[in-house]
């Protein structure tokens, strides 16, 4: 039985913790988590979804933190 590769995972967790402290990191760190999450899925044909979903979350969040930076600018 093959066993999932942790990279993705723990890529997506920091991804969301530090998207909220230092959204930049945030948003690198998510990207390179789905890309992860994405080729190992294809390598070994496991099912990544909770990886997927956390570096998706991270991204949101880096995306919920811009948007609120910019009302706070222009509002």
């Amino acid at each position: 039985m093959k066993e999932k590769k942790k990279s993705s995972l723990v890529l997506g967790i920091l991804s969301i913790v530090l998207g909220l402290l230092s959204p930049i990191v945030g948003l690198v760190l998510g990207i390179i988590g789905l890309v992860l999450a994405n080729s190992h899925q294809k390598e070994s044909g496991l099912d990544y979804k909770t990886e997927r979903i956390l570096n998706i979350v991270g991204i949101v969040v880096f995306v919920i933190n811009l948007i609120v930076a910019i009302a706070r600018v222009y509002g």
